[in-house]
């Protein structure tokens, strides 16, 4: 299990996106230029990027947003996906 600073379980970011409305202030640039860009007077995610380990910037960005148009989605899923065994086996003991 990923545990986030604050020693709670973290969930993986599987998408990110800028609806409608940005006003390209350069705060999502600024708090976490691995995923915005600003680009033709708007914030844009870069394309191809991994969110994994970005999470909280991604978040911070998504908070400090004057417009609120920086939306993610997470999945716990994928996050126990990642730490799964290969096999499938289970680390439970009998």
């Amino acid at each position: 299990m990923a545990l986030n600073k604050g020693g709670v379980r973290a969930m993986a970011i599987t998408r990110v996106w800028i609806e409608e409305g940005c006003i390209a202030c350069g705060l999502s640039e600024m708090n976490c230029p691995e995923v915005f860009k600003i680009k033709a007077e708007v914030s844009t995610v870069i394309e191809g990027v991994d969110y994994s380990g970005l999470e909280e910037k991604i978040k911070m960005a998504a908070e400090t947003c004057p417009v609120e148009v920086i939306k993610y989605d997470e999945d716990d899923d994928v996050l126990a996906e990642m730490f799964a065994d290969d096999d499938g086996a289970s680390n439970e003991a009998t």
